[in-house]
């Protein structure tokens, strides 16, 4: 990750603690929390909405950055994927969970526009699916778009659970996740789906009642 992408994201976080002291924080409030001059911070971001959306991006950044330094992550299976992604996500939310609880609905979940923490989002589930070759061709088939809209709304899901999550160290989040995407991995795994496409294929070609309709046609 080069400096600038830190620095951004080092202000983003002064502006997120910022936030919970005062919604509506000047620049130059946040130029002396994150101890630089005010003309720094207007060389990253135009306004505060700027800051506190960066924010949410600066997590999957700093996600993708750790991606790169896990010692064979290509041999993960995909459930390991899927749980590296939400939990690491999750880990680096925890620090400011409250900033989290007031603005993700209405600067991610329900903001009215894809955001840059949903495009970046995706972007990872569309490499974690259609790099695993394990799954079924039936379910390789269905890595699509709407496959990672539906994990982003999950997702949406999750840090609901999250934020209303009072175990001890967040124990009922992270069994959550592990079953979830244990599930998501037989699923895709599974060759029954596979087994039976082609047996609905085999009754669509050879089923007697298709031949009779054909035969009444000719």
């Amino acid at each position: 990750m080069n400096k600038i992408t830190e620095e951004k994201i080092r202000i983003s976080k002064s502006g997120a603690l910022l936030y919970l002291q005062n919604p509506r924080f000047s620049m130059t409030a946040l130029a002396e929390a994150a101890e630089l001059k005010a003309e720094k911070i207007y060389d990253y971001f135009s306004n505060r909405r700027d800051v506190l959306d960066f924010f949410y991006e600066g997590l999957i950044l700093e996600y993708e950055e750790s991606v790169r330094s896990i010692e064979k992550y290509d041999e993960f299976t995909l459930s390991e994927k899927l749980n590296n992604l939400a939990l690491t996500i999750l880990d680096l939310m925890d620090p400011y969970k409250e900033f989290i609880r007031q603005t993700y609905s209405e600067r991610v979940m329900c903001s009215g526009r894809t955001t840059s923490f949903e495009k970046h989002f995706r972007r990872q589930l569309k490499t974690i699916y259609e790099s695993d070759t394990t799954q079924s061709r039936l379910s390789s088939a269905l890595n699509r778009e709407p496959l990672y809209k539906m994990g982003m709304f999950n997702f949406h899901l999750l840090i609901r659970f999250w934020l209303k999550d009072d175990s001890v160290a967040n124990q009922k989040t992270m069994e959550f996740v592990d079953k979830w995407t244990a599930f998501v991995e037989e699923l895709h795994y599974s060759s029954i789906l596979d087994r039976g496409f082609d047996v609905a294929k085999f009754i669509f070609y050879n089923s007697p009642f298709a031949n009779t309709s054909k035969n009444r046609t000719s």
